[in-house]
């Protein structure tokens, strides 16, 4: 995992610089660890808030990958979902710079 505290900023950081495929690559990798994690919570009866917490880091990198995988934004029902989601825009960003992705992808992150 590459941020196994589950933070989003970290996560981002590392991932920012990236080329699309690494950045999917990496995205899909890090959402199944994820997913294994909180298994893993689960089973050691983990505190609601550090289940949520998972949970949300969880939500948020579902939430980019179906945005580079469909080209539609996703659902966002809670404003912490559009902060985080909001939180890509920097590596869609880069992504547009390299010209990896077209421009019109940054529609997606304005409201």
């Amino acid at each position: 995992m590459i941020s196994e505290d589950c933070d989003l900023d970290r996560f981002i950081d590392a991932i920012e610089d990236l080329t699309y495929h690494e950045v999917l690559t990496l995205t899909l990798k890090e959402g199944y660890a994820v997913d294994d994690l909180l298994v893993h919570k689960k089973s050691e009866d983990a505190s609601e808030e550090e289940l949520e917490r998972i949970s949300e880091y969880n939500r948020a990198l579902r939430d980019f990958i179906f945005l580079l995988q469909t080209g539609q934004r996703p659902d966002l029902p809670s404003e912490r979902e559009r902060e985080n989601y909001s939180k890509f825009r920097r590596v869609a960003g880069s992504l547009v710079e390299r010209g990896e992705l077209l421009p019109a992808i940054l529609d997606y992150f304005d409201d």
